[in-house]
């Protein structure tokens, strides 16, 4: 991208010595070389000038457009529709005789990618990555990756940068976001733009809107929760670290312990302050000190007599700090320790023999810091990272982006949202509200968003709960509009939260784009989805969506099985247990099960119902997997 070399603040000696005037004009950072517009569609591009200065906007093969920049010096205009011709275009933007030339301009098709990590993995960390390298100069395929950006409030624009897809730069792309753009490439013969916005580890909370975020529960909550850290954080850390304070209210405990000793449940979260009180020897007076408190669940700052000492970050990191002489003064004294949990107990966790206090020069005269201590809970709250914070992805990585034009969405996320108690159902909430929230901040109600269910990953138990969180993905692809379900329960990975095989998600996600959205008609967009269960005395009927694949058996799937046992249902029994039950296909698109006689109004049939469901072998004739689903029979008899 070429800027006049005027485009930016010009010394004027008739306003005096040092004196200068702002004169320039900018476009947001997605507007430059090598960038994809939508084809078809009216675009909108935008920037900053000079308040009230004239803006012209040409592209080659169009009329120029003209528009004024307002107060505060930004400016928007619209460009016309454009088709995709497999030919390049200029963008050149002039104000008050100031431009910038935008090069390599393709008009194609643009998804917009996020997620978390297992969008953000990148090609260079998949499998087969040689081979794709290989494969990879296609010069039409581009992507721009947001930089990571956590903010409270709406930003103005991201950062990044186009990169055009060839052997050498296919590395650093988004698996997942490249392989879908290679479906889509290879069928509609268009250029491909990929705006990937992801981040690793985030929650579904942090894409959200602040309005509309607070219209649920899970919203208010982890709003809150961000209300009391920074309450917390503004607090006047002396009434907690210094020496003389009242802390007779506090609770009382030993150390070491963690704060389930001090009589504070397991289940609390947050900021903790811990006071450790000591007698310093008058020998000691003037001399510098070592303290060590062996390790502290989560992260500490630590203060001696009110003045810090130290800090740490991590549970199994021993704590080692010294103490300027400057504040050692025969009597009492006081180590107080800020402490951030975010799960389980948090405080002090080390052997007795790591807590305690000696001189730098005399290792030997050693005092112990076991014993009684006071405990303090500043702040109940969940660890809240960047990427979990209420909105505030929201507000860094796609609001810039809003009125850009998009043919898409694809989402993979939700392993975080996979974590605590009842968070996967509340994800029944969270994700029918953020493709509402992104359809009209992006204003185009009927955008197709395309949601990646959960992959196979054998969690063990824990807190985890990939069954309920993609039973809350496809409730929300049957009851949203213009949605999609990926389903990818037979390509992840039983022993690593993030799969390598990101080439099958890629090309699933191409594939439901091409039949749904781009009217392809020869490929078969996915696989089983259930529409519809039908209670009987004897039996439950399945009746699947196949898309014009029939049922079939995952050994044998190259025909339609018809009659053939399938593995992996489940019904509940009279005491609420899940019992593995017989299925058979009875037609291309329907399964049948044969009720047990205690099956009652609060029965329950489940399909693929585990974190690695690995007996599951329903499929069509493709080869692609049916989702997992729950259905109760009460919901059907309401």
């Amino acid at each position: 991208m070429k800027r006049s070399l005027l485009a930016g603040i010009i010394s004027i000696g008739l306003l005096g010595v040092g004196a200068t005037v702002q004169a320039h004009v900018s476009v947001a950072t997605i507007f430059s070389d090598h960038m994809v517009l939508q084809q078809g569609v009216p675009n909108t591009i935008w920037g900053l000038a000079d308040p009230g200065a004239r803006v012209t906007i040409s592209v080659s093969g169009q009329k120029p457009i003209q528009t004024t920049a307002g107060s505060d010096g930004r400016w928007k205009a619209t460009l016309e529709p454009m088709e995709t011709g497999g030919t390049s275009h200029a963008i050149t933007i002039e104000s008050n005789g100031h431009h910038i030339e935008i090069e390599d301009v393709l008009v194609g098709e643009v998804w917009f990618c996020s997620g978390q990590s297992n969008m953000q993995w990148r090609v260079q960390q998949c499998e087969r990555f040689e081979e794709v390298q290989s494969d990879a100069d296609r010069p039409t395929i581009r992507m721009f990756t947001v930089e990571l950006s956590s903010v409270n409030e709406p930003a103005v624009d991201v950062k990044g940068q186009w990169i055009v897809c060839t052997p050498e730069t296919v590395g650093a792309f988004s698996g997942t976001a490249y392989h879908m753009g290679r479906t889509l490439s290879d069928r509609l013969d268009v250029p491909i733009g990929l705006v990937n916005s992801s981040w690793g580890g985030s929650s579904a909370e942090a894409w959200i809107g602040p309005e509309r975020l607070s219209t649920v529960d899970p919203g208010q909550r982890v709003k809150k929760q961000l209300a009391e850290l920074e309450r917390e954080r503004l607090m006047d850390r002396k009434q907690y670290a210094g020496l003389d304070i009242n802390d007779s209210n506090w609770l009382e405990g030993t150390v070491p312990g963690r704060s389930d000793t001090f009589g504070i449940p397991d289940e609390v979260d947050g900021i903790f302050w811990l006071r450790i009180p000591l007698e310093i020897p008058k020998q000691w007076t003037g001399r510098p000190l070592h303290l060590s408190l062996g390790m502290v669940d989560d992260d500490d700052i630590t203060y001696f007599n009110g003045v810090e000492i130290g800090r740490t970050n991590g549970w199994r990191a021993p704590r080692q700090y010294d103490v300027p002489k400057e504040l050692v003064s025969p009597g009492p004294a006081m180590v107080a320790i800020r402490i951030t949990d975010g799960a389980g107990p948090g405080g002090i966790h080390g052997e007795a023999e790591s807590l305690y206090v000696h001189p730098v020069d005399d290792p030997d005269d050693r005092l112990s810091l076991e014993g009684p201590a006071r405990m303090y809970v500043a702040a109940e709250i969940r660890n809240l990272p960047a990427q979990h914070k209420p909105s505030h992805l929201y507000n860094g990585m796609l609001y810039p982006l809003k009125d850009y034009s998009f043919a898409g969405a694809a989402w993979y996320q939700g392993e975080n949202n996979a974590i605590g108690e009842r968070r996967a159902e509340e994800y029944a909430q969270l994700l029918p509200l953020l493709i509402e929230d992104w359809r009209d901040t992006i204003r185009q109600p009927r955008m197709p968003f395309l949601i990646v269910q959960l992959p196979n990953w054998d969690h063990k138990g824990g807190s985890w709960n990939y069954p309920r969180l993609r039973e809350a993905q496809r409730q929300t692809h049957m009851a949203v509009p213009h949605t999609g379900l990926i389903v990818t329960t037979d390509i992840g990975d039983p022993n690593d939260i993030h799969p390598r095989n990101k080439h099958d998600v890629g090309d699933r996600l191409g594939r439901w784009a091409l039949a749904d959205v781009y009217g392809v008609s020869d490929v078969v967009q996915a696989g089983p989805i259930p529409r519809q269960v039908s209670w009987f005395d004897d039996r439950v009927q399945i009746e699947f969506d196949t898309f014009g694949s029939p049922l079939a058996v995952r050994m044998s799937a190259t025909t339609s099985d018809h009659d053939a046992l399938v593995s992996g249902f489940e019904i509940s029994g009279p005491n609420g247990e899940m019992n593995s039950v017989e299925a058979r296909i009875t037609s291309e698109n329907i399964v049948t099960v044969m009720l047990p006689e205690a099956a009652d109004s609060n029965t329950i049939i489940r399909y693929a119902w585990a974190p690695d469901p690995l007996d599951a072998d329903l499929v069509n004739i493709e080869g692609l997997p049916a989702s997992p689903f729950e259905w109760h029979r009460a919901a059907d008899h309401q």
